[in-house]
């Protein structure tokens, strides 16, 4: 006997419909295994501004605190990590665990990540949406506001 597994089904529902809002000049990016990635028009001379969006599928029970528990263990493999702040905020109606840090980069150069995890418990699975902004620590001050707006409209429905 067999039987036929189907994606998207009631035990395998679809992946999110995703939306965010960037800047005009902004690019989409293709970048395999990421549902949407986006970036400034390439700059010279500076590590390139970007904002990528993904989702991950985990097991029932996953929740915003395995979140952490996995996102301190990548950072800590970070060099040079300087924490700027983690803890829940709540933007457009979900709470999202957000995670400020900077780090350097094989070669020297700095880097500002600012990073949102949101959970969406679709029954037999669990979606992560994963928002994850990077940009130079050179331009982190003029920056770190478009990642913040930018993720600040990100949209994640059942779809």
């Amino acid at each position: 006997m067999t039987r036929t597994i189907q994606f998207p089904s009631s035990d395998l529902p679809a992946k999110p419909r995703l939306a965010l809002e960037v800047p005009d000049d902004w690019e989409l990016v293709v970048v395999p295994g990421v549902e949407i990635a986006v970036a400034e028009p390439r700059p010279r001379d500076r590590f390139r501004t970007n904002l990528v969006v993904s989702v991950q599928r985990m097991p029932p029970g996953y929740d915003l605190e395995r979140a952490r528990t996995d996102l301190e263990r990548r950072k800590a493999a970070l060099p040079e990590l300087e924490e700027i702040g983690t803890g829940p905020l709540e933007s457009a109606g979900r709470t999202w665990l957000a995670s400020e840090y900077g780090y350097t980069q094989a070669g020297g150069t700095t880097v500002v990540q600012a990073v949102r995890y949101a959970i969406l418990d679709r029954g037999p699975v669990v979606d992560v949406v994963e928002v994850v902004g990077s940009c130079g620590a050179d331009v982190a001050d003029e920056h770190i506001e478009e990642i913040r707006t930018a993720q600040d409209s990100v949209r994640a429905d059942a779809a």
